[in-house]
């Protein structure tokens, strides 16, 4: 009898046990393959480019490929100025495979940046430079470029470590790199790094040479200062507001955690005469709503001299809003931008 009882208890066991198995593999044969980095990648593709340079060598003319970021959808591109310096020519090929003539109206070599401009009469799609003084040693990173030519190529890493120094080949030095072991190779240069969250923390720089594993990004902070000094809107639209800015990192998720904080307000300029003042947070200039100090400065490109805006603002925790009224002003980099068409919006 027990030995009856035994066979049976067993055999509902294994028919359990059967059940149970194969509920388990219908269940794995449900998961998505949808991750935060497919979704990090899709949502920017539109933004990536591919820098395509052409330059008169001792064997004729040579094609190099580098990478591009799309940093304001009327036709500003971010690179590093290494991939363009000394060219003859230089195009950008959208994620759609057109490709557009492009103008180098900036340089910046102390931080190898260049930026370009491309002439379309349709809004691109940019990519809005994320915080990264907040970067966690050890987290997820996603770099998108073009190693020898092959165009698109996905790989991810982690944050190695912050802050770091390097030389460059002219004798100079980069600050404040975000270093990675994420696989960037030739053709990755100027290509975004961005975070698990598909925010551009980083613009691809450097490697290693003869090393695995070991690369660099510049510090999207550090790509904030020179766009909104080569881009101010003295520069490219001839007014001046009379505002100091930085960013201040407030919360560790959401797209508000980065807010733009006024340092300074210059004497008898637009914005002291409006009644803003330093500490505070710039929510709203005109039509725009910025999250970095770079938004303050292309808010503005579309205005002129005379012109009135609302600028909104948090002052004590409380939204008010002062009539922002600009003057003419003068720029003060030194590369000239008067042949470059603005695209308005």
């Amino acid at each position: 009898m027990h030995k009856r009882l035994n066979r049976a208890a067993l055999a509902g066991l294994v028919a359990i046990l059967l059940v149970g198995a194969g509920t388990e593999n219908h269940a794995q044969g449900q998961y998505s393959r949808k991750t935060p980095i497919t979704e990090a990648v899709e949502k920017t593709r539109n933004s990536i480019v591919t820098i395509k340079v052409e330059r008169q060598g001792n064997w004729g003319r040579n094609e190099v490929v580098g990478t591009g970021v799309i940093v304001d959808d009327r036709g500003y591109v971010v690179t590093n100025c290494h991939v363009v310096t000394g060219c003859d020519k230089v195009s950008v090929q959208l994620a759609d495979d057109t490709e557009i003539v492009a103008k180098i109206v900036a340089e910046d070599a102390a931080h190898d940046l260049a930026i370009l401009f491309v002439k379309t009469t349709r809004k691109l799609v940019e990519l809005s430079l994320g915080p990264a003084s907040d970067l966690k040693v050890g987290e997820t990173v996603i770099a998108v470029g073009h190693p020898f030519g092959y165009t698109n190529t996905v790989s991810t890493g982690i944050v190695s470590a912050k802050g770091r120094d390097i030389p460059t080949p002219t004798g100079g030095r980069l600050h404040n790199l975000i270093q990675t072991n994420a696989s960037i190779n030739p053709g990755n240069s100027g290509g975004p790094m961005l975070n698990i969250n598909g925010e551009l923390i980083g613009i691809n720089v450097a490697l290693r040479e003869g090393a695995q594993g070991i690369a660099f990004a510049l510090n999207a902070d550090t790509v904030q200062r020179v766009l909104s000094k080569h881009l101010s809107a003295a520069r490219m639209a001839r007014v001046a507001h009379g505002l100091v800015c930085s960013e201040k990192v407030v919360a560790e998720e959401g797209d508000d955690r980065q807010q733009v904080v006024i340092d300074r307000v210059a004497e008898k300029s637009p914005a002291a005469a409006a009644g803003l003042k330093a500490g505070d947070v710039l929510v709203k200039i005109g039509d725009r709503k910025v999250t970095n100090r770079f938004d303050v400065e292309r808010a503005l490109w579309s205005y002129k001299s005379g012109d009135e805006l609302k600028a909104s603002v948090l002052r004590d925790g409380k939204a008010t809003t002062f009539a922002l009224t600009l003057v003419k002003g003068e720029p003060i980099a030194t590369v000239s931008t008067e042949d470059v068409d603005i695209v308005k919006k």
